[in-house]
């Protein structure tokens, strides 16, 4: 593992990972970017504690391991990141991806649809990966996707601009 490498959650046990895979055409449910292998360190958004460091260690869950193909400015990642550190949660953000999400499941056009519950403070796990590369690294990592505080585990996952490293 290399620092800026992002970790994919499988979702596997808990029915609100199943949901967020299901809703997202997704096997992934959770995200967290490693900021560094040498001390175990990655930083994610969880709801419960918000935006904190976690030891990669005592990591309990399946997950992928994913690699920024292109350049980017891995010090501003990592530096955006720990800025954020004990940001809240964004629940009400969360839900509402989640009933777009749904929606386009369902086939519904919607093509311009923006988190109007979006909080500019508060983060949901992919959202804050986003951020994080976009601000601080200077790269959009799922160019397909036009809003970003609509942006899945799973858009992270198919992004042509990362690539797979290790199951």
């Amino acid at each position: 593992m290399k620092p800026g490498d992002i970790l994919l959650f499988k979702a596997e046990k808990e029915l609100l990972s199943r949901l967020i895979a299901w809703g997202t055409n997704s096997r992934y449910s959770h995200v967290a970017v490693c900021v560094s292998p040498e001390i175990n360190l990655a930083i994610e958004a969880l709801t419960r504690g918000g935006v904190r460091a976690r030891d990669i260690r005592q990591i309990k869950e399946k997950y992928d391991v994913y690699r920024i193909k292109d350049g980017y400015d891995l010090n501003g990642v990592i530096s955006y990141l720990v800025s954020r550190l004990n940001s809240n949660y964004d629940v009400w953000g969360v839900i509402f991806l989640g009933l777009l999400k749904l929606l386009v499941k369902m086939r519904l056009p919607l093509k311009h649809a923006a988190n109007k519950w979006q909080k500019d403070r508060d983060y949901f796990c992919s959202e804050l990966c986003y951020e994080a590369f976009r601000e601080g690294g200077g790269l959009d990592i799922v160019p397909d996707i036009s809003e970003a505080d609509i942006t899945s585990p799973g858009d992270i996952s198919r992004s042509s601009r990362l690539e797979l490293v290790n199951e």
